[in-house]
This record gives C-alpha cells, sequence and structure tokens, in this order.
C-alpha cells in the first residue's frame, strides 16, 4: 500500500478529531465570551476614572484661578494702603 491511500480508519480518526473540535467549541467560544467581558469591564472601569481625574483637575484648577484671583486682590489692596500711608 501507498502512503497517499486514504482509509476507512483514517477518515474515521479525521472525523473523530473534527468532532471533538466541534465539541470542545462551545465551551472555547463560551472563555471567549468571558474574557471579553472581563476586558471590556476593565475597560470602562479605567475610563471612568480616566474621566474623574480629569474633572477633578478641572476643579483643582478652577479653584487655583480663584485662590489666585483673591491673592492677587489682597495685593492690590495691600499696595492701595501703603501708598495710602505715604
Amino acid at each position: 500500500m501507498s502512503e497517499d491511500t486514504v482509509t476507512l480508519e483514517l477518515l474515521a480518526r479525521l472525523i473523530r478529531g473534527v468532532q471533538d473540535d466541534q465539541r470542545a467549541f462551545p465551551t472555547e467560544l463560551a472563555e471567549l465570551r468571558d474574557q471579553m467581558t472581563v476586558q471590556t469591564a476593565i475597560l470602562l472601569r479605567l475610563e471612568t476614572a480616566q474621566n474623574s481625574m480629569a474633572e477633578q483637575l478641572r476643579a483643582m484648577a478652577s479653584q487655583h484661578q480663584r485662590t489666585d484671583r483673591r491673592l492677587l486682590a489682597l495685593d492690590e489692596r495691600m499696595r492701595a494702603l501703603e501708598e495710602d500711608r505715604r
């Protein structure tokens, strides 16, 4: 017999392998679906955290600007008082 001969035994083995792969496919698909769910949740959590940080930074910058304006106003008052004393 030649190596190129296809036997029923070879076909049966190949079909069993395909059937095994088909049986494993739903499990692999479920694992992939779970992985995608976890990765999506992580990404959404990171996006939310990043948005929160940006919001906090904007609020801090606003606080800084208000404080800066108050200090400048106080500085102007001090200059005015010093000029009045002269």
